[in-house]
């Protein structure tokens, strides 16, 4: 089946040198063009699914990513292999710097199960960043970064805060309107997404459908995507509508309404866990 890809995403992939990708490689550009959400992914600078690349010499599944060099030049493609998944003792690197913030690290480790749009309950992290930046050293040159994990590789990746923020807002300080179901980031969310915050937006459509939903900057696919923190899964538990103040925290009757539910959640476990014992 022919699959047709928007003008955009076919011009930039052109850029690419398919010959030589496939001759160190075996990834062909026609196996990319058959499947849209890689061939989006890749033309965009983000890091892929992972796809089969197999030679004489070397086999296995990939994540690609794409780097500009410019209007006429040929792009770069790099290729990543996947890591073993990260747990609480490891030591996580950006740039081969440890990351040294303890609530990056457990932010960027929580995981949780949600549900999608089709019903099916999923597994995996819970925040899409670790919900600040932190400072990490490139180029001689000191820089602030969001950093995610790539979930198909268990790659640390970060991005430029400078850059998140170019993409976001305009030099003024101001959104430059982009939006996620339906709904276009205001001047504080988009402050706020760019800071690595996870923030709940309310009135996005779905299916003729309205709903609130958490979303973050995501550095390895470098746009804001949905997550799913405990903060905002206890929330929806308890029936309540996430509202923000100017400052983009959670109201303080919900957020008394949030934490008590926790406590009464974490009580149940610690009796549960002592009948058991």
């Amino acid at each position: 089946m022919e699959v047709t890809l928007p003008n955009d995403v076919q011009n930039r992939l052109n850029k690419i040198n398919w010959e030589n990708l496939k001759e160190k490689y075996g990834i062909s550009k026609e196996s990319i063009m058959q499947n849209p959400a890689i061939a989006s992914q890749l033309a965009y600078g983000q890091m892929t699914d992972l796809v089969y690349g197999g030679t004489k010499e070397l086999s296995g599944l990939f994540s690609l990513r794409a780097y500009p060099q410019g209007e006429n030049q040929e792009w770069t493609v790099r290729l990543f292999t996947m890591e073993k998944p990260k747990t609480a003792n490891d030591t996580l690197y950006l740039y081969n710097q440890p990351i040294t913030s303890a609530k990056v690290k457990e932010a960027l480790l929580e995981r949780t199960s949600w549900e999608d749009a089709s019903q099916k309950t999923r597994y995996g992290l819970a925040n899409a960043n670790g919900g600040r930046p932190i400072a990490i050293e490139v180029d001689g040159r000191k820089q602030e970064f969001l950093v995610s994990i790539h979930q198909p590789t268990n790659r640390v990746v970060g991005m430029p805060v400078e850059q998140v923020k170019a993409m976001l807002m305009d030099a003024d300080g101001h959104s430059r309107g982009k939006s996620m179901y339906g709904v276009t980031f205001t001047d504080e969310q988009a402050k706020a997404l760019s800071e690595g915050k996870a923030i709940a937006i309310s009135g996005m459509k779905r299916d003729g459908e309205r709903f609130t939903c958490c979303v973050q900057f995501d550095a390895a696919q470098r746009q804001v995507v949905t997550c799913h923190p405990t903060w905002f899964k206890e929330a929806q538990k308890a029936g309540l509508d996430m509202k923000y103040s100017k400052e983009l925290k959670v109201d303080p009757q919900v957020k008394e309404k949030v934490e008590k539910s926790m406590a009464e959640g974490q009580k149940k476990e610690r009796k549960q866990s002592m009948k058991v014992k």
